[in-house]
């Protein structure tokens, strides 16, 4: 007959011994100096130092050592002590400067000074939460020799990362009843290791705060600095990631341009269409590989690159469900609220930006816009376009050129029944408009559009236009933008990027106009499956006083950024903006090739950049791999 306990066993499924001796082991018992739970050999440490740069997702590395138990507690406490404490202190350490002779730990008191006032302004001005934390360290092996080698890559690894641990000698049992799940902890043995710090602080370096991103339809980017895989859907939607906007920084040569390559080339692999605002020509060669089949277009007035600035496009309006808190529509708008359905009432507003650009804003005064809004209602009219005109049953042969325009205005010039006033305006704008409707900017502008493309890949380039006069560039950056908002709004069920690269080219601070449209378009581009991308070598351009709301607009409505290597003035704006501890600085001074700090919605986490060899391959060499 089978005994009870026999069939009790053979009722369900195996048993695991080593789990079984985990849970309960066959002995415990410890000395001055180590412990043995069952067969294994341990020693428990505590942790007595911390890096004083910590940062986000910190305690990982101390949680994921192979062969070691780490146990965490954390103790709120009251902050007033600490401050009392804390003050004692610095007092303590301005009394030992006197007595200090090398330069070096003059520098250091000094540093301890300044990181004990932030403390106390975190806790007394901040009024942040702050407590005891207290980390021990369970090493375990099932040899004594096992043990020891475990216990110098373990040192090893805690001192990597900045920290130190103290061996708990005579403590070893207080220590082990401590840590045990049953364990109430215990002061004795825990005083050695606690360390005051602010809440945020402690739940910021969790290991689960920020390990990687795994998103299920997402591709691999790269791998964090604690060796987590970066898998990215930048489509996905959460509480915290609801737009696909980019900011991307770094000065030349930390490798931006083969992140945005992989990026493109993931996401056109994923279906998405990409257009990108080419200064430098570096996508030509990505663009016309094979494999990507895509379209490169001279926007600077080559053959097929003419956009017609009198054909009506969509504008990038912005509507009163777009608006943040505290905003208004006159932060958007120089000409009222755009609440009208008109297309081309919407349009002609576009146009004024766009001369006024052209002929300079000394020469886009009232009177030259009013004269020259009125005679582009009139040329309209006789197209046959009007207010209320579905824009999308128009061939593009079916708008009025520059020259046209020009020749309306040059006739009325010379009407003798004009008053004075009117004449000066209409015979300045007869000497504005000559070089785009006849003359040397004709190449551009005056005629039907040409540049149109059905490919899933477009290389805008505009090189050729860099050395143009500024008035000329910036117009036609303006042109080939609002081109751009209309193909990524034109149709709501394909998903677009489109990148601006050399993003300070469009930051002028004489004429913040350009970053205006982009800021809109970053707002709107979420309600079209669109995403904008502006990459840009410095964050000083963008927050220029002159376009700062614009810039700041564009980068905080980006749920994610790439902040890679930087120094000098820049490195300290950057600093200040995105609020980066001393450990993201130093990852930024060193200026590693493919590495940065990556924002994904509320993640923040070190991405190393990792590309294959087949993709460096397609990339080809304009602007670096």
């Amino acid at each position: 007959m089978k005994s009870k306990k026999a069939e009790v066993e053979k009722s369900v499924f195996p048993i695991n011994d080593n789990l079984r001796n985990i849970i309960s082991p066959s002995g415990i018992s410890y000395n001055s100096t180590h412990t043995e739970v069952g067969e294994n050999y341990g020693k428990i440490y505590a942790i007595t130092r911390y890096n004083p740069y910590r940062d986000y997702g910190w305690l990982a590395p101390l949680c994921n050592i192979e062969g070691t138990a780490t146990t965490i507690e954390y103790r709120r406490t009251d902050p007033g002590k600490l401050i009392e404490i804390f003050n004692r202190s610095i007092n303590e350490k301005k009394g030992e400067q006197g007595s200090l002779k090398n330069e070096s730990d003059k520098q250091i008191n000094q540093q301890e000074i300044n990181d004990l006032k932030k403390m106390i302004e975190r806790l007394a001005v901040q009024h942040e939460p702050v407590g005891y934390v207290n980390i021990m360290l369970h090493v375990q092996s099932d040899t004594v020799k096992g043990l020891n080698d475990r216990i110098k890559r373990v040192s090893s690894v805690v001192a990597v990362n900045g920290c130190n641990m103290t061996l708990l000698k005579k403590r070893q049992g207080q220590a082990l009843r401590a840590i045990a799940p049953y364990g109430i902890p215990i002061a004795d043995a825990e005083k050695i290791g606690q360390r005051n710090m602010p809440v945020a602080t402690f739940f910021g370096g969790f290991p689960m705060a920020a390990p990687g991103i795994n998103d299920e339809y997402g591709y691999y980017l790269g791998k964090t600095k604690d060796n987590h895989v970066v898998i990215l859907d930048m489509w996905k939607r959460d509480a915290d990631r609801v737009n696909s906007n980019w900011f991307i920084t770094g000065i030349p040569g930390v490798g931006k341009s083969t992140f945005l390559k992989n990026l493109f080339t993931c996401e056109f692999a994923y279906g998405t269409r990409i257009i990108i605002f080419d200064p430098e020509e570096e996508y030509k060669d990505l663009t016309k590989h094979p494999d990507i089949n895509g379209d490169i277009i001279n926007a600077s007035g080559g053959e097929r690159g003419r956009i017609n600035p009198l054909q009506i496009r969509k504008a990038a309006v912005v509507r009163k469900e777009d608006l943040d808190e505290g905003e208004l529509f006159s932060d958007f708008y120089d000409y009222g609220e755009a609440d009208t359905t008109s297309d081309m009432a919407l349009y002609i507003q576009q146009l004024k930006t766009f001369f006024k650009l052209y002929f300079g804003k000394e020469e886009f005064t009232a009177g030259i816009s009013a004269t020259l809004e009125q005679n582009l209602i009139e040329l309209y009219n006789e197209k046959n376009i009007h207010w209320d005109t579905d824009i999308t049953t128009l061939k593009n042969t079916d708008y009025p050129i520059v020259s046209e325009l020009y020749e309306k205005i040059k006739k009325k010039s010379e009407d003798p029944e004009l008053s004075a006033y009117k004449r000066d305006n209409y015979e300045k704008l007869v000497d504005l408009l000559f070089s785009a409707g006849q003359g040397a900017d004709s190449f551009l502008w005056n005629g039907p559009t040409t540049l149109e493309s059905d490919a899933d890949f477009v290389d805008l380039v505009i090189s050729s236009l860099l050395e143009a006069d500024d008035r000329v560039k910036r117009a036609q950056f303006y042109n080939i933008i609002t081109w751009a908002w209309n193909e990524l709004s034109k149709d709501r069920q394909q998903k677009v990027l489109f990148g601006v690269d050399e993003g300070y080219l469009v930051v002028d601070p004489d004429y913040p106009d350009l970053m205006k449209y982009i800021r809109n378009m970053s707002k709107r581009l979420r309600k079209y499956e669109g995403g904008l991308m502006f990459i840009t070598h410095s964050v000083v351009d963008v927050l220029d006083p002159a376009v700062k709301r614009f810039g700041q607009a564009i980068i905080d409505s980006a749920c994610y950024k790439f902040i890679m290597g930087t120094d000098g003035k820049n490195l300290k704006e950057t600093q200040d903006l995105f609020t980066l501890s001393e450990k993201e600085v130093r990852i930024l001074e060193r200026k590693r090739r493919g590495q940065g700090i990556l924002f994904a919605g509320s993640v923040r986490l070190t991405l190393d950049v990792d590309v294959c060899d087949k993709k460096l391959a397609m990339f080809g060499k304009a602007g670096g791999r």
